[in-house]
């Protein structure tokens, strides 16, 4: 029988149990709203009668909660759910404070559907389908709404597991159209070159991110162990890997990180910086107002087909966690690509690029054998001007 405790001046009933599954006991406070002793103990009766259903997570609401009428179970509402997640996904030491801010924004859109009161339980497809509606009429971009969407989705498939409600609500995400990776010629990169200076810091860096693939922080969380770059699993891809540098990288990557010590900007936001300085050198140039410096991790995977690499290859080193990802830039012509890269194509023969093929080999450290050849360029172009 549950046991009744005084705390503050209430009453309480102790219900105590043996969770088997953790290999603790477990304890539950049910406010029974009362300092009277007496009317505490003919309300901890009826609490007991429910104990077993409170050990195995049901939550009650009892008359002396409510109106008065009698006792029935209480449905977890969606915003109760919602700060449950959040509460258990900042936590995790492998989610970074970006994602958890996306992931409040994502329900805080998901709550003008349906509301934080509404009991989680009732959640339908067409809630679902409603929300979907709902971010298209806002006016969002394609991007944004496939985030929320994600971003519900994981909630759901979080609270299912966890037997907290008994079907999946289906989800769909709005069709991309197969949206093409943005990637930036040799013309577009000598301009910026040009722009910036072949030499200068900017201008080390930016063929830097263009050589390597690495996303826009990856430089920032990364290390130096002689020639390797070693890129922790804090990435987006949630997978370690290692980068093979030229000498001629490893000194630009260590006055990249010179710059971020001295710079004074936090580390949030040195990556932005880098960001906006290369979009303003792309408008001075006139270059395509949809690329940004993410178009430079894109190039490199481009770069990387016309030289006939095997996707697989790719996936390793960009750091896709499925190759599903590196398939998009298969959907590339080549005929046009080869137009865009002309310093590559006198390199290899055109045997040698057809006869790509996607390889389902393991994920493996990189090796940018081809660095030399890439500095080379870069040396050849800043002789030129």
């Amino acid at each position: 029988m549950a046991s009744i405790r005084k705390m503050r001046g209430k009453w309480y009933s102790r219900v105590r149990w043996y969770d088997n599954t953790i290999g603790k006991q477990k304890e539950y406070l049910q406010p029974l709203r009362t300092d009277n002793k007496t009317v505490a103990h003919k309300r901890n009766q009826i609490v007991t009668k429910y104990q077993d259903d409170i050990g195995s997570g049901m939550e009650f609401e009892f008359p002396w909660m409510t109106d008065g009428g009698e006792t029935k179970i209480k449905e977890m509402t969606l915003g109760e759910a919602v700060d449950s997640w959040i509460e258990r996904r900042i936590k995790q030491p492998d989610i970074r404070p970006s994602t958890i801010e996306i992931n409040k924004n994502g329900m805080s859109h998901l709550y003008n559907t349906v509301p934080n009161t509404y009991p989680l339980k009732s959640i339908t497809t067409e809630h679902m389908d409603a929300f979907r509606d709902d971010l298209v009429d806002k006016g969002l971009s394609i991007a944004t709404i496939n985030m929320h969407l994600r971003t519900a989705k994981s909630f759901f498939r979080y609270v299912w597991k966890r037997g907290t409600i008994d079907r999946l609500p289906m989800i769909e995400m709005v069709d991309t159209n197969d949206t093409l990776p943005i990637y930036l010629t040799d013309d577009d990169f000598h301009e910026v070159l040009n722009e910036v200076g072949v030499d200068s810091f900017y201008g080390k860096v930016f063929f830097f991110y263009r050589e390597t693939g690495v996303r826009l922080r990856e430089p920032f969380i990364s290390s130096l162990d002689g020639n390797w770059l070693d890129i922790p699993n804090l990435s987006k891809g949630k997978r370690p890997r290692s980068i093979e540098l030229s000498d001629f990288l490893v000194e630009v990557y260590k006055e990249l990180c010179e710059w971020a010590d001295t710079c004074g900007l936090s580390k949030g936001s040195r990556g932005r910086h880098l960001s906006k300085k290369f979009k303003k050198v792309l408008r001075k140039c006139g270059v395509n107002e949809s690329k940004h410096l993410h178009s430079l991790r894109h190039t490199y995977a481009v770069r990387q087909r016309v030289m006939g690499i095997p996707l697989a290859t790719i996936q390793a080193h960009m750091g896709h966690r499925s190759i599903t990802t590196t398939e998009i830039y298969a959907k590339l012509e080549l005929k046009k690509l080869r137009r865009h890269f002309p310093t590559l194509i006198s390199q290899y023969t055109e045997e040698q690029i057809e006869a790509e093929k996607v390889l389902k080999t393991p994920i493996r450290d990189t090796d940018l054998r081809d660095t030399d050849q890439y500095k080379q360029l870069f040396i050849e172009k800043k002789s030129i001007n």
